[in-house]
């Protein structure tokens, strides 16, 4: 098999393991269509139904049927996940109930309506978003999308209909969907259906035909459906292509690719390529083999600019390592389906063609019959004869004269040696001494000290040992066969050699550049935040490219954080700022080393996610007058491409924890409000009561009866004060403004207050208080404890039938107090005992009354103070509360008092 055709094994691990991560994944199939009415939602049933039957466990997640009999009978038959209430502006809506089907798990679940925006109060603002969770859940997805509501025809579809588009879908989810289903119509029946009432009806069908719905508009919207979907069939199709072992180009569709150096001719073969593949509306490549040679900085700022110009025009650019541009070009035709192929006319190099074997154009011709080949002629270049030195400056080094020198010198040693052995081994044997010097010198010089040192051995040779000697005569024929044959052999050995060297430094360097890709990723992964990752990953960039690296995000209102830019990197000057904001707004590279305000200090990279942008990463070189190499800049994009992924889901995680929090504070001030509305409004309706029954001049003088209403206002006080003392406290407690105010104080004391505080509820049962001998004095929060006991006895004795026994047991284990609280009431169900110290959790089927915060606020207080609160169901039946705190040794009593 030809070298050229076999699979580079790093990228059949790499096709292994993509392929082994695509089947692990959920599926994402999207049915497309040019607008509404064309069928999407009814053919997406339709293969749900399919599928169904197939024993696939399938549920709708969403689905909007408009009206349509034809869609609605296929709803019937498949499992319905009811729509979840959101109640938004005393307005009721409806929406898909995420977290029902992430409970359930089937197999696939239908979503219609992809572009659609959530009701406030949902966990995601589009429904995209709640896809992706699914997705990420191992959880399949069947969607409907419109193509208006793609991110990138957003502008064209605006355009074309004059309508404004307010909801989109980030072209991301197109790209990960396994497969994109066109649903297409002509517009003529899509007319047809509208006129029948079968789209839209009423006066919604009347301003549908008025406006959007228009044939040309609809021819226009159909080419661009089919467009995306050949665009994604093509993408798909290169992705199968870079895993196959063919080495046929299939010409599914034209595509050009033109190769470019640091040549300023380069130039003209882009523009030239840019026009056919615009004649051809067909993409392009733009192709940079890097050859391994050194450039200066002339050549270096022209291969930067060719490459910029090539990205400017829409280009598809690869920058890729190899030896041979031939060979490198007809991979990558394989790779990308290549059709077509722009080189430029090749001037006459005699010694790169026969090192080489030929020139570009000769050899695509004749090793590439599959792709067409583009010549273009570039003024001035045909009357240039390149000179034996200028074709040999390609193959320069950065070694310097020094590596000839110790050439010169290791030759000066081989030639003393082979003096001394010529009499034992002859003079022709001496010559293959001189052929293994130049393997030595082939291992660790240059290409250029290779050269020198077989001509140098040749002359050598020749001169002090081929007679007649000390002459550069050669009087027979076989001595000067083989003095020639020595010299050719010596050179090709040598190249070989070197470009042995050569591959080891290239599969080095991929080592590397690897190795610190992957301490990138890894940085990134074991960072605990942002801040984190973006300082580890812009000081090894710094130090790796020789550079102050830093980042500049955006906040929440869109724009630049230029003036705290130092959280992340250095303080920008003003003239700086505007270069970092002018990246950030463009979306384009700008300042050092491009041609947009290149007197800028920094290179400036806008960070872009898949949906947003971010920010900017700012490089800084500490040598502004040598430009980034093509590797480098390669290295430095996948690393700010890296950093744009890892920040966008950092945005992306805060924005759903804050949708979260939006959504629980909106449930938590709904349950308050439900709470103490109806705590509030008990004791003051009874106060009111009593106060209206108090004008009854009869009544206001009957000792029993105020004696009655006494007690009822005191009762409705206190229940008033209970609530509002529970607020407080929790809201202190959520704040962290509430500290303790520690001190030693009497525990039985502490028992005698609460017990008399909740006197009014305890004394209708049998209270039992065992143990307050063993504890004496206890260094606690006297007000906050009592509070916390005061909610536990008053909840057992809400809770536990009249005349029943309650229990408080204190007993001193090692260096705690155990302080149990026992009834004999119903107990807890077990399905909330885990839930019972949380906010507002009230126990389902529990008598009117109460906010819920009492036993959350227990909690809190008892482990401000260190200790442990536990429940558990007695047997078999009632409630157990035990509380645990720590004990410090009691201060001993003074002197005087022993004493006395």
């Amino acid at each position: 098999m030809n070298s050229d055709n076999r699979r580079d094994p790093d990228a059949i691990l790499k096709a292994i393991a993509e392929g082994e991560k695509k089947s692990q994944e959920a599926k994402l199939r999207i049915f497309l269509g040019m607008s509404a009415g064309v069928g999407k939602t009814y053919s997406m049933l339709k293969a749900a139904h399919q599928r169904f039957n197939e024993g696939i466990d399938v549920v709708i997640g969403a689905v909007e049927t408009h009206g349509r009999l034809e869609t609605a009978a296929l709803v019937q038959g498949l499992p319905l996940i009811p729509s979840k209430n959101i109640i938004y502006r005393d307005t009721q809506l409806q929406e898909m109930d995420l977290d029902e089907i992430l409970k359930l798990k089937p197999k696939l679940v239908i979503v219609d309506e992809l572009a659609h925006t959530n009701a406030p109060g949902s966990r995601h603002e589009k429904r995209y978003q709640d896809v992706i969770e699914l997705l990420d859940a191992g959880i399949d997805v069947y969607t409907a999308l419109n193509v208006q509501h793609l991110e990138s025809r957003k502008d064209s579809v605006e355009a074309i209909t004059e309508i404004s588009i307010r909801e989109t879908v980030p072209d991301s989810l197109l790209e990960r969907a396994t497969l994109v289903e066109l649903v297409d119509i002509a517009p003529t029946e899509l007319l047809r259906r509208l006129r029948e009432g079968k789209v839209y009806t009423g006066e919604k069908a009347n301003r549908a035909a008025q406006n959007f719905f228009k044939e040309d508009r609809l021819t226009a919207l159909r080419e661009i459906a089919l467009r995306i979907t050949a665009e994604k069939v093509d993408h798909d199709l290169q992705q199968m292509g870079q895993n196959r072992n063919d080495a046929n180009v299939w010409q599914t569709n034209e595509r050009l690719l033109v190769a470019i150096s640091h040549s300023p001719y380069s130039e003209k073969l882009i523009r030239a390529t840019r026009r056919l593949a615009y004649n051809l509306e067909s993409p392009w490549i733009a192709v940079h083999v890097d050859m391994g040679l050194t450039l200066d900085d002339k050549d270096q700022a022209q291969l930067t600019k060719n490459l910029n110009l090539a990205r400017e025009l829409k280009a598809e650019v690869i920058t890729t390592t190899e030896v041979d541009v031939p060979s490198a070009v007809r991979r990558i035709c394989r790779q990308k389906n290549v059709t077509q192929v722009v080189v430029g006319r090749p001037t006459k190099r005699w010694f790169r063609d026969v090192i080489e074997g030929g020139s570009l154009l000769n050899r695509l011709v004749s090793e590439t019959p599959e792709v067409d080949i583009h010549v273009i002629r570039q003024t001035g270049v045909l009357n240039e004869k390149p000179s034996l030195k200028k074709e040999l400056s390609l193959y320069k080094s950065q070694s310097g004269p020094i590596k000839y020198w110790y050439t010169f010198c290791f030759l000066a040693l081989i030639s003393v040696g082979s003096g001394f052995l010529e009499g034992i081994i002859g003079y022709r044997a001496v010559g293959f001494i001189f052929l293994l010097a130049v393997l030595v010198v082939g291992m660790f010089g240059s290409i250029g000290a290779v050269i020198f040192s077989a001509t140098l051995s040749a002359l050598t040779w020749n001169f002090l040992f081929i007679p007649p000697r000390l002459t550069f005569a050669i009087s027979s024929v076989d001595d000067m066969i083989l003095c020639f044959s020595f010299f050719v052999v010596a050179i090709i050995v040598g190249f070989l050699t070197n470009r042995i060297r050569f591959h080891e430094r290239l599969i080095r360097e991929r080592e590397e550049r690897t190795n610190f890709l992957y301490e990138v990723l890894r940085d990134i992964a074991n960072s605990y935040d942002k801040a984190e990752f973006l300082t580890k990953v812009t000081g090894r960039v710094g130090k790796l490219l020789n550079a102050h690296c830093g980042v500049v995000l955006k906040i929440l209102s869109g724009e630049l954080k230029l003036d705290q830019n130092k959280d992340y990197g250095f303080i920008l000057s003003e003239k700086e700022q505007a270069v970092a904001l002018w990246s950030f707004q463009n979306q384009k590279n700008a300042g050092w080393g491009t041609d947009t305000l290149a007197e800028s200090e920094s290179l400036y990279i806008p960070l872009k996610g898949h949906t947003e942008s971010l920010g900017v990463f700012i490089f800084k070189p500490l040598k502004r007058s040598r430009k980034l190499g093509s590797e480098q800049e390669d290295l430095l994009f996948s690393i700010t491409r890296q950093l744009s992924l890892s920040i966008e889901r950092h945005f992306l995680s805060k924005r759903v924890a804050e949708t979260q929090r939006l959504k629980d504070s909106e449930e938590l001030h709904q349950t308050l409000l439900n709470s103490i509305s109806h705590e509030l409004r008990t004791p003051l309706t009874a106060i009111l009561g009593t106060a209206s029954a108090l004008d009854n001049e009869k009544l206001a003088h009957d000792p029993v009866y105020l004696k009655s209403v006494s007690q009822n206002l005191q009762e409705a006080g206190d229940r008033l004060n209970r609530v509002i003392e529970n607020l407080l406290d929790m809201s202190r407690l959520s704040s962290g403004v509430l500290s303790l105010k520690l001190e030693w104080h009497d525990f039985s004391d502490l028992i005698g207050v609460v017990v008399k505080k909740n006197s009014t509820y305890l004394k209708k049962h049998q209270l039992k208080v065992n143990g307050l001998s063993e504890i004496a004095l206890v260094k606690i929060d006297f007000r906050l404890l009592e509070h916390a006991l005061s909610n536990i006895l008053l909840n057992a004795a809400l809770y536990t039938p009249e005349n029943s026994l309650i229990e408080v047991k204190v007993t001193k284990v090692a260096k705690k107090i155990i302080l149990e609280v026992k009834d004999n009431g119903p107990g807890i169900p077990e399905d909330s005992v885990s839930k019972i110290f949380d906010k507002f959790y009230r126990v389902p089927g529990s008598p009117t009354g109460g906010t819920g915060l009492g036993l959350s606020i227990v909690k809190s207080i008892i482990e401000l103070h260190k200790g442990e609160i536990r429940f558990t169901n007695q047997n078999p039946h009632g409630a157990c509360f035990r509380i645990e705190l720590p004990m410090d040794e009691s201060p001993s009593m003074p002197t005087e008092i022993k004493d006395e």
